[in-house]
């Protein structure tokens, strides 16, 4: 007897599952995850280390009866114990593992990406008419024009709103033209015009800042080098010959 996967009014067979996930490509992060499987099964995890993540405290007593506790704090949170070990315990180990793996690698990884993390706060024109923009470029270097006044005259974009302003802002978000200029780091220079796709950029550099590696960025290139080792496991998985492989077994 075969199982199905009901969702909504659609049942899916083992075929069709397998489909679905090539389909709405899915393979790869189901790959991706039973790989990592393999990995985290040997990562330790003690009843301290579960106990103090819980309660959120590294000062309290592990209870003697640890089984009882879990079953009590489960209850409390209004999870199943099933769903506990199988989702919640997994990822815990998934976490540990990241740090376990990847903690020591972090301030290597932020000076080698830091100047795509320095972040800039910027003013912008966008215009499509080349003569307009010289002009306006020079009415803003030469003769002191406002530029809020002439963005939000002129400029083609949403900036024109906020009268040409531009929010902070990562220099792996800027056009590679004017990343290169913002780098001079001059505050109240005027650069254009700038061809950016089918446009021209008049820009000027309001505030630079160097991006510092605060708690959050460390979580956040912790996730980045995981991400980047997970894709490099399944990438290796997915173009070696005979890895990956649908096959039928007969129904007992």
């Amino acid at each position: 007897m075969s199982s199905c996967l009901k969702i909504g009014h659609r049942l899916l067979d083992d075929g069709q599952v397998i489909s679905a996930l090539v389909q709405y490509k899915l393979l790869d992060s189901l790959v991706g995850q039973v790989l990592l499987d393999e990995v985290i099964q040997e990562v330790p995890l003690s009843k301290e280390e579960l106990f103090h993540i819980l309660v959120g405290a590294t000062d309290a007593p592990v209870p003697e009866d640890f089984e009882s506790f879990l079953l009590q704090w489960c209850q409390h949170q209004g999870v199943q114990p099933d769903y506990f070990s199988a989702v919640m315990l997994r990822e815990l180990r998934v976490q540990k593992f990241k740090q376990l793996q990847f903690a020591d690698q972090v301030e290597s990884e932020f000076l080698r990406i830091k100047p795509d993390l320095d972040q800039v706060e910027y003013s912008l024109i966008q215009l499509t008419n080349l003569k307009l923009a010289q002009e306006l470029y020079f009415q803003l270097r030469d003769d002191g024009a406002e530029f809020s006044q002439l963005a939000q005259q002129y400029s083609l974009g949403r900036e024109r709103e906020s009268g040409g302003w531009i929010s902070p802002a990562p220099f792996s978000t800027l056009p590679i033209a004017v990343a290169a200029l913002f780098r001079s780091e001059q505050v109240g220079a005027i650069y254009g015009p700038v061809p950016v796709s089918d446009r021209f950029w008049i820009v000027r550099l309001e505030q630079f800042t160097s991006a510092r590696l605060t708690e959050a960025t460390r979580i956040d290139l912790v996730d980045r080098l995981y991400t980047q080792w997970l894709q490099s496991q399944v990438k290796r998985i997915t173009e070696t010959p005979g890895m990956i492989s649908f096959q039928s077994s007969a129904s007992e």
